[in-house]
């Protein structure tokens, strides 16, 4: 609602009514079609939108007609909290009585529930009234539990919704079904209730994008995510500030996710929930980030591995550090890992991982068509890093036929970087390229005193001792950066 209108002062209306034209032709604003007009006013800010009404009468309700509507409430000083509210509220409902019956496309709404919740689904009401398509809305400041429209949950022609509360329990209508929503947002909503949590996520017929953000179950759940035509599902946790923390390690719950057509699954979280995939997948995209908590090193260990299983025919695979290094710690692991037939891009982020690792070398062992290895967070070795002949053996068969390029990021120049860069390139027999993103030691705490700062000598004595080394593959290209 606080934006900068683009009527400045009042020479405006006068410029905008006035016939000049350079060829001498007599032409205004104000003689273009009314479709046109409306067209270019749909790009302004709904506030700036409705103020064009005042710039003659043949504008007056041309904004009444404009395909999107956004009301922001931004935030204030308590002292003015309550009279900006108060404006904010009169204007929303002026927009809402005023407007035609044309349709909504898209209507956006982040406020403070406070101000009246009664008004604030009204709104809601007018916007599903006018056959509103995408639908934003962001809530907040609400104590309990707060009720959309029952109507918007049997919306028919809602094609996206993007829903954020603040941690306000969400009430939900026993009745569900979105017949034409591809993509749903939910972000920091807690739900209260399992059965009528399993009836939302049984009313999506046609969803394909899926994202949960820094949501809560509100407990124990055993729920079953079923969507047929889903293509992207994202799950990002975070431990609510207001939730104890202690109750999520005896509340955990099990998410069965199925469907024929997922393709791509993201998750960041502390595995709070035991997220099961269903192995017939087709995956070609994944990325996880888990971070396990030592009090519960055990079970979080355990959901990664089984998280990892529902992976196994995936083509793109990003994992953080933690994930690799946690899941050695899981009771009743297999010894194997499942066969990653068609994985060809396999990276690793946020820390530095040690080539050494068994969860690595198993997942190695077991990717026979990999193309493309990346160490985002740097490459390492464990103390023992002299006696290396064991590491690679035997040598996975991607080393042997299909790995064409690996990248290692934050090198600092350690001994045990050094030796792991060396297995790397005396066992890759089809190489083509390897890439190595240097990094200095300025500002942190060292161990080790085998390190260097880049400048342009350092860099080229490491490329020295790079291309002295054992290579299984002579054509091997090697890049500093």
């Amino acid at each position: 609602m606080e934006t900068t209108s683009v009527i400045q002062n009042p020479q405006m209306k006068q410029k905008l009514s006035e016939e000049e034209d350079i060829d001498g032709n007599s032409k205004s604003l104000g003689n273009l079609p009314e479709e046109l007009l409306r067209h270019i006013i749909s790009f302004l800010p709904t506030t700036d939108a409705v103020r064009t009404s005042l710039l003659c009468k043949r504008w007056e309700y041309l904004w009444a007609s404009i395909p999107n509507l956004d009301f922001h409430l931004l935030q204030h000083s308590p002292a003015e909290e309550k009279r900006r509210g108060m404006l904010f509220m009169n204007f929303v409902d002026r927009v809402l009585c005023l407007r035609d019956f044309s349709d909504i496309k898209r209507f956006t709404l982040c406020c403070n529930v406070q101000l009246d919740a009664s008004r604030v689904n009204t709104w809601f009401s007018a916007a599903l009234r006018h056959n509103v398509q995408e639908l934003y809305v962001e809530l907040a400041n609400f104590k309990g539990e707060f009720s959309l429209p029952y109507r918007l949950f049997t919306c028919n022609t809602l094609t996206s919704l993007h829903l954020t509360m603040r941690h306000i329990k969400l009430k939900l209508p026993t009745t569900i079904c979105f017949s034409n929503l591809k993509i749903l947002t939910i972000e920091n909503v807690i739900f209260p209730h399992e059965y009528l949590t399993q009836q939302l996520f049984s009313g999506l017929p046609v969803l394909e994008e899926l994202k949960l953000k820094d949501c809560s179950w509100g407990g124990r759940v055993f729920l079953s995510i079923s969507l047929p035509k889903l293509r992207s599902l994202s799950i990002f946790e975070v431990l609510m500030p207001d939730v104890d923390y202690w109750n999520y390690f005896d509340d955990v719950g099990e998410v069965m996710i199925l469907g024929d057509s997922l393709k791509e699954f993201y998750y960041r979280g502390n595995l709070y929930c035991d997220y099961c995939l269903d192995k017939s997948f087709s995956l070609e995209k994944a990325e996880i980030n888990a971070y396990a908590v030592e009090e519960t090193l055990d079970q979080d260990a355990y959901f990664a591995y089984r998280l990892l299983i529902g992976l196994s025919s995936v083509k793109f695979l990003k994992l953080n550090g933690a994930v690799l290094e946690n899941i050695k710690y899981a009771a009743e692991v297999p010894a194997h890992m499942p066969m990653f037939n068609n994985l060809m891009d396999l990276l690793l982020v946020d820390s530095s991982v040690d080539l050494d690792w068994e969860t690595l070398l198993n997942i190695l062992q077991v990717s026979p068509c990999l193309e493309n290895l990346e160490f985002l967070g740097g490459i390492s070795l464990s103390a023992n890093y002299e006696e290396d002949d064991w590491i690679l053996d035997p040598v996975p068969l991607c080393f042997l036929s299909h790995l064409k390029c690996i990248k290692v990021g934050r090198y600092h120049g350690s001994k045990k970087e050094l030796f792991a860069l060396k297995i790397l390139l005396k066992n890759s027999l089809v190489l083509e390229e390897i890439v190595i993103t240097c990094r200095d030691y300025f500002g942190w705490y060292i161990e080790e005193q085998d390190h260097f700062e880049w400048n342009q000598e350092k860099q080229e004595n490491l490329y020295k001792h790079l291309i002295e080394l054992p290579r299984g593959s002579q054509n091997c290209k090697i890049v500093l950066k």
